[in-house]
């Protein structure tokens, strides 16, 4: 079993990097025909890191990131799903030397229709289509980005599921399109293993009734990585921002019918901001060092 998880290790160290942040419960594993509403919620803040870059060191970025979303789910035939999502955003990006713009909270509105069915034995296939927009410079042609996913899961054998589809976006000055391919495995009646990419990396300890530890790996910057654009009367108007930074958390989990919660920690690796112009050219990276972090999450189903 150890050289299983060296060889597992080895094998998604390479593409961690592109790993995206599906926090919210993106898999729709809350779709049952008996609750109709789910509720789900995060919220992580970043200690303060401090700003690699010549002529900015010494200054210290605060970082923070949240969102929540109500899923309406509707059952039109036996098999078949829809989920009907709406949600917010929140991105904090507090750093007091940022040479292009003084705007430091970014908020948005998420929007989504799912289709979900099990009609296929052995497998369960989702279909997404979603849009997020800006709620500070609201503006659906410029300051919007579109989501698409299908997934798959194939119940290959009762420990074993095998994932695969495709992930993307579109909006802002930037496009991703990123294939879903992976598997989770409960290899021990306790032990779980999600590597998914690149929507969940984490080893899952389930200890006692109701309750879980996980060893996860996170990523930073909202769904998809996506840029923010900026007023007009910034610095560097109507600039675009992201932030990219992996982490590694410890995390306690209580998991039951209808509730679950959950309290994280650990720390980034580092990262950077990318700045670029109104046109989406003349990037501008500023690194930052690692730092600390921690979080809750939880969520209700009825």
């Amino acid at each position: 079993m150890k050289k299983l998880l060296i060889i597992f290790i080895l094998l998604i160290f390479p593409i961690l990097t592109h790993a995206l942040d599906y926090t919210l419960a993106t898999d729709y594993c809350f779709i049952h025909r008996r609750d109709r509403v789910y509720v789900d919620g995060f919220f992580t803040p970043v200690a303060g890191a401090s700003i690699d870059k010549r002529g900015f060191r010494g200054s210290d970025l605060h970082y923070a990131e949240g969102a929540g979303a109500i899923f309406i789910n509707a059952y039109p035939a036996e098999d078949h799903a829809l989920s009907f999502e709406l949600g917010y955003s929140y991105m904090r990006l507090n750093w007091d030397q940022n040479p292009a713009f003084k705007q430091d909270h970014f908020n948005d509105a998420i929007f989504s229709i799912a289709y979900i069915t099990t009609a296929m034995k052995q497998w369960r296939w989702v279909v997404n289509l979603g849009v997020h927009a800006n709620l500070d410079n609201f503006n659906m042609g410029s300051n919007a980005f579109y989501t698409g996913t299908i997934w798959g899961r194939l119940a290959y054998s009762d420990p074993l599921g095998i994932h695969i589809g495709v992930v993307g976006q579109t909006g802002v000055k930037s496009t991703y399109l990123f294939p879903i391919l992976g598997f989770d495995w409960y290899f021990h009646r306790q032990w779980k293993i999600n590597a998914v990419f690149p929507l969940d990396f984490s080893l899952n300890y389930f200890f006692a009734k109701n309750w879980s530890t996980a060893l996860s790996y996170r990523s930073f910057g909202g769904w998809y990585r996506s840029f923010h654009r900026v007023g007009k009367k910034e610095n560097l108007p109507e600039s675009m921002v992201s932030v990219h930074a992996n982490g590694l958390d410890l995390g306690i989990y209580f998991n039951s019918k209808h509730f679950s919660a959950g309290v994280f920690g650990g720390a980034n690796f580092g990262g950077w901001i990318l700045i670029r112009n109104r046109h989406g050219a003349k990037p501008i990276y500023f690194h930052f060092d690692a730092a600390a972090y921690g979080g809750v999450k939880a969520s209700l189903e009825f």
